[in-house]
């Protein structure tokens, strides 16, 4: 029987992705910017140093709840029972990307680590892209109600 996905981790996904997004927008200084720490409740997002901290925190929890559905999946042999949408796909793609990309990011702060310019840049830009992909791909999938997932066989006995 397929594992279902408790209400509480889509609650935790879509937190995680809204702060991570909010504060990677903030990582590029917008926020001082344009006034939005001047709006109470918000003065945290002017300051770099916790506004990437809580960006980290954020990615550590998309990748610890991307971990737990990838597991689950395996372990529940979901794969054989329910395959992924083409917007879940997309999704997942562009997830693993901006993780993936995350990570390298702050692997490049360790002292002991040097990475060329060129590299930095190319990290920079992919991390950038593949969030607002995501980003995109997400909403559509919201107003548009696709799923992540189909039940192979209710497609197959379907046609």
């Amino acid at each position: 029987m397929p594992a279902k996905t408790h209400p509480l981790q889509k609650i935790l996904y879509g937190l995680a992705l809204i702060v991570a997004l909010f504060t990677g927008f903030g990582n590029m200084p917008l926020y001082g910017r344009y006034y939005i720490a001047d709006v109470p409740g918000f003065g945290w997002s002017g300051d770099f140093f916790i506004n990437v901290n809580v960006h980290i925190l954020a990615g550590s929890l998309l990748l610890a709840i991307a971990v737990y559905a990838f597991m689950n999946s395996i372990l529940h042999g979901e794969g054989r029972k329910q395959r992924l949408t083409f917007t879940g796909r997309l999704r997942v793609f562009f997830l693993v990307l901006s993780l993936l990309t995350g990570i390298l990011m702050v692997i490049k702060n360790l002292p002991e680590i040097r990475f060329p310019l060129e590299m930095l840049i190319a990290f920079n830009f992919a991390h950038m892209g593949a969030a607002v992909l995501l980003l995109i791909v997400s909403l559509l999938a919201l107003i548009l109600q696709r799923p992540w997932k189909n039940n192979r066989y209710a497609l197959r006995n379907r046609r």
